[in-house]
């Protein structure tokens, strides 16, 4: 897997303060999105067990709590999955009680089995491409209203798909 970068304080993905991960590489080219410079499979950096204890060591720097966001480029392609998965497991393991969010142009319908493992770690998803005619700038966590926001627990509980009612947070 290949990174773009990791912002420590990240005010815009999540609730509250996370820390973001923004992987490399986007097999979607949504037009307009915001974010072209993840699409290379090529360029960014390697992602490596340095990378993982970063994310693992600073998620509290300076007595700030923070979740974690996973983005991209695509988290969830074939190119990426694999170190994604390592991530969530790697920080569920050692912080159980943080939250992970991850942003995917792929749908829940659509998963492939490898995919549908990230449900195991993450507490929120966000589903869909970036629909350039539904963009809307005041939506949270979305960059177009097509796009959902999962609550991955509670789908999980209730085997059908929950959607976070943000009136109720």
């Amino acid at each position: 897997m290949r990174i773009n970068r990791i912002k420590d304080n990240d005010i815009a993905n999540g609730f509250g303060i996370t820390m973001s991960l923004w992987t490399q590489g986007c097999p979607h080219h949504c037009k307009g999105c915001f974010n072209g410079e993840t699409w290379s499979f090529t360029e960014g950096k390697e992602f490596t067990e340095d990378t993982l204890n970063y994310i693992i060591d600073n998620i509290d720097k300076h007595n700030v709590k923070r979740d974690l966001s996973i983005l991209g480029g695509e988290p969830l392609c074939p190119e990426n999955i694999d170190g994604v998965l390592q991530v969530c497991e790697s920080f569920k393991n050692k912080y159980p009680d943080k939250k992970i969010y991850v942003w995917t142009g792929y749908t829940v319908e659509n998963f492939d089995e490898v995919q549908k493992q990230i449900f195991k770690y993450i507490d929120v998803l966000v589903d869909g491409k970036f629909e350039e005619d539904k963009k809307n700038i005041s939506l949270t966590l979305r960059g177009s209203s097509n796009q959902r926001i999962i609550n991955v627990k509670d789908t999980i509980k209730e085997n059908k798909l929950i959607l976070i009612d943000l009136d109720n947070i």
